[in-house]
């Protein structure tokens, strides 16, 4: 099938056991008219190897060999370099069913949107499995009606999140160079935003044709106090600007929106101090730490906003501040080993409420 060229930015960071597929899956598709453009971030495995091994049988890939730089800036330095008229972003430990940019392009150029967005299927336990999808058919959303039933997506649900799945005119994606901040946690969300300012028009698809690979996202159980001291930081600027883009886009009931933002940076952040437990941090970095959340300034502007509302039952007893300071009241508790070996992750975070 010939039509307007498309670019597909691959994302790699040590994936040597998956990319292979992950190209495979692009290179086999039906539409034809691609440009591949693989970023490798700094890979230390022999994803390198392997990428140039497919790449010499195949003249539309294009590899970009770096540093580590984050997900990010990898992101950015695709759209750059991007000729197709469209993108569509994809990480390297996932694949795409063989009509996926087929299917997507003829959804795109026969209702016009400026963005598409397919649902997926997970590979976990080396299974695919189906979520439950709330579609059932295409449903396109004009800039007119984004509100409710965009918005309600966007701030109230884990839905939007992604940029992986979603086929763009490259057009609407100009603002991406405007993120602040170099993310490598949160910033499919911090692109999304810049993007669905530009567009007027979205189509969601009930297809499953993108696969996420949960084998590989769960692969990894230890995670280092560094890491989640960068994902703190990350989820701190990159909820704020969900917060504050009620302001910029043309939303009748900005407060209900902005709480919900709130609500759910304190939820993320509350996750995160779960994981700082497990990482052997010190009783002086803990505190430290939170200390550095409560007095953070976004984080301040995002709990006068919850002060004196009448929040969700979910939400009430995790409001940061309160959280925080019970938190270091307690952290001799918290930091003790036998209450670790006590208390799963789940447990911690399900029990906030009877612990303090």
């Amino acid at each position: 099938m010939k039509g307007e060229l498309i670019s597909i930015i691959v994302l790699v960071y040590n994936t040597e056991q998956y990319v292979n597929k992950c190209l495979k899956s692009i290179l086999n598709q039906t539409y034809s008219n691609l440009e591949v453009i693989v970023i490798n971030d700094g890979s230390t495995d022999r994803s390198s190897k392997k990428i140039n091994a497919i790449a010499s049988h195949d003249k539309r890939i294009k590899i970009i060999e770096r540093e580590n730089k984050g997900r990010y800036l990898s992101r950015l330095e695709g759209y750059k370099k991007a000729s197709g008229k469209y993108i569509f972003y994809i990480d390297s430990d996932d694949w795409i069913k063989k009509d996926t940019i087929e299917k997507m392009y003829n959804a795109i150029k026969e209702t016009k949107a400026d963005v598409v967005r397919c649902q997926y299927q997970k590979y976990i336990n080396n299974h695919i499995v189906t979520p439950k999808s709330f579609l059932n058919r295409n449903v396109l959303m004009d800039i007119e009606h984004f509100e409710p039933q965009f918005f309600d997506l966007l701030y109230k649900t884990n839905y939007c999140n992604t940029i992986c799945k979603q086929l763009m005119k490259k057009s609407v994606m100009k603002d991406i160079k405007n993120v602040g901040e170099e993310l490598d946690y949160c910033e499919d969300l911090a692109c999304n935003l810049k993007i669905y300012k530009n567009m007027k028009s979205i189509l969601f698809m009930p297809d499953e044709l993108y696969i996420y690979n949960f084998n590989h996202s769960y692969k990894k159980i230890k995670i280092s106090k560094d890491e989640i001291l960068k994902k703190i930081e990350d989820t701190i600027y990159v909820y704020y600007e969900l917060y504050n883009s009620t302001k910029e886009f043309d939303i009748k009931n900005k407060k209900e929106y902005r709480k919900v933002s709130a609500m759910r940076m304190i939820e993320k952040l509350s996750i995160l101090i779960c994981d700082l437990l497990k990482t052997g941090i010190t009783k002086k970095e803990f505190i430290d730490t939170l200390d550095n959340i409560v007095n953070d300034t976004k984080v301040k502007a995002i709990y006068k906003e919850l002060k004196d509302e009448d929040t969700s039952e979910i939400y009430k007893d995790i409001r940061v501040y309160d959280l925080t300071k019970r938190v270091i009241k307690n952290s001799d508790l918290l930091l003790n080993k036998k209450f670790n070996q006590l208390y799963n992750y789940n447990k911690l975070f399900l029990n906030f409420k009877k612990l303090f």
